[in-house]
């Protein structure tokens, strides 16, 4: 019935198979772990600009039951959740997705940065929507 998540989630399975882990405690509802304060935040930015997004964990009372690190969880952890959710928005076709690091909390508008360093920490960039 959904094939984006179908394929979304055989690319989960992919992952977390070659690395021996459970990718979720709870159903999916978030396709990123980070957010931005407001819709079309992006709409203003240049492709060098980078803007502070804030972790959605902080906002839902149960975070791991909606498929997001819990407010304790390490770098690692979150980094895990992370590559996994935007695996499912990588399989999207999002023409105005961007990019983001969920350990710095950055976020930029250009999708050719994908997988690249992050500026401040050196972890692949992962795929982040503004919407």
């Amino acid at each position: 019935m959904w094939p984006f998540v179908a394929r979304g989630i055989h690319t989960i399975a992919r992952i977390f198979r070659e690395k021996k882990a459970q990718p979720f405690k709870g159903p999916i509802r978030y396709s990123q772990v980070d957010m931005t304060e407001r819709f079309d935040d992006d709409l203003e930015l240049e492709p060098d600009d980078w803007i502070e997004t804030t972790p959605i964990n902080r906002s839902d009372p149960d975070p791991e039951s909606v498929g997001l690190p819990s407010l304790g969880a390490d770098d690692e952890e979150v980094y895990r959740i992370a590559v996994a959710l935007s695996a499912i928005r990588e399989s999207l076709p999002l023409d105005r997705d961007g990019v983001y690091c969920p350990i710095c909390h950055i976020a930029n508008i250009d999708r050719g940065k994908l997988r690249t360093p992050c500026p401040k920490c050196g972890r692949g960039l992962l795929q982040f929507g503004w919407t």
